[in-house]
């Protein structure tokens, strides 16, 4: 399954693992945080959470090698 970040209040993004096939359509993706809690987390099909980066290039200091590039990658990099 991906790994995801999804938005958080406290810690603005949360690293998340979807466990559950998601389907076009679908409102809620099951997702397992870091921690092991599971949790549905409401999508719009519009605007699905951002990938995380494989864990290999974590720490890169050439953002531009980085397989995705958006807010929580640069932020967690």
């Amino acid at each position: 399954y991906n790994r995801v970040w999804i938005p958080d209040n406290e810690e603005v993004w949360k690293s998340a693992e979807i466990t559950k096939n998601y389907k076009a359509g679908d409102r809620f993706l099951l997702v397992q945080l870091e921690d092991g809690t599971e949790l549905n987390y409401s999508v719009d099909p519009a605007a699905l959470p951002p990938l995380r980066n494989p864990d290999i290039l974590v720490g890169e200091n050439d953002l531009t090698a980085l397989s995705y590039l958006h807010d929580p990658a640069v932020l967690h990099n």
